[in-house]
């Protein structure tokens, strides 16, 4: 399948650059990008600028991109750790982002983001209604939620959180409600890390469709592993992680339906 790409003003941030010396290096990038069967990792090929979803594809994107101004992203949500760890408590599977972020500037903004906060105070926030775009909505999980919120702002151990990113990681998946995917958003949100990457079925899909060997692998079970294949593809593609993670994430949820068609092509012919 072939794209059309495209250029223009709208990704062009002129406060920054000109838009001829932008072109001017997206065409030199255009001239150094490898042959389309030239190996990018042992087993995957670069593919075609041109053909969506390769490797190539991928990395033209993110040059097209590069001078925007929205792909220079602040990913904190919060002003500190414990912020920043109920916030990311407060969204994740099963809630839209709107929600979460909702229930965070509510819970901040009544000064309940703190220590030996109790499950009550917590748990009442949370149950009454909010209103979203002129609508009166419900949180999904006040009982759950406020349970690991309370539960990780009353643990002994919090003047002892890393301020390493792999050890913060680790420490953050000792807090009860955190997995590897939530402990690696608090990870690269709040200290702004290349070391971890948010693996989630956005991001597997796309390695699928970049020809990696992943069959069979589950976000949850294999996360570490899809982690270290979709680092090592960045390195290689000489790209940041996070703005990658990011940019991948966006275009597969927005071509989703898309993206599934060829996913289901592909392996119905495996």
């Amino acid at each position: 399948m072939q794209l059309n790409l495209r250029f223009d003003k709208q990704v062009i941030n002129p406060a920054i650059v000109d838009e001829s010396s932008v072109l001017t290096d997206l065409n030199l990038h255009l001239l150094s990008f490898p042959s389309p069967d030239q190996e990018l990792l042992p087993g995957l090929n670069w593919g075609g600028y041109d053909c969506l979803f390769t490797p190539a594809y991928w990395k033209m994107q993110y040059l097209m991109h590069y001078y925007d101004d929205a792909f220079n992203i602040n990913y904190k949500l919060g002003s500190n750790i414990f912020e920043e760890v109920v916030a990311c408590l407060l969204g994740g599977f099963g809630l839209k982002s709107e929600m979460g972020l909702a229930a965070f500037h509510r819970l901040k903004n009544r000064s309940l983001i703190k220590r030996f906060i109790s499950f009550e105070a917590i748990h009442t926030a949370l149950k009454e209604p909010f209103f979203l775009k002129n609508n009166m909505a419900r949180y999904r999980f006040p009982n759950q939620k406020a349970k690991f919120i309370s539960e990780f702002l009353n643990r002994y151990d919090l003047d002892m959180i890393p301020s390493i990113d792999l050890e913060l990681r680790d420490w953050l998946m000792s807090v009860n409600g955190i997995g590897p995917k939530t402990a690696s958003w608090i990870t690269r949100n709040h200290l702004d890390s290349e070391k971890v990457a948010i693996i989630d079925v956005h991001i597997l899909r796309a390695l699928h469709l970049m020809g990696v060997s992943c069959n069979g692998y589950d976000v949850q079970k294999n996360y570490f592993e899809l982690e270290h294949i979709f680092l090592h593809i960045c390195k290689e593609l000489e790209v940041q992680p996070s703005k990658m993670d990011a940019l991948i994430w966006l275009q597969m949820k927005e071509s989703n339906k898309v993206a599934l068609k060829i996913f289901n092509n592909h392996y119905n012919r495996v």
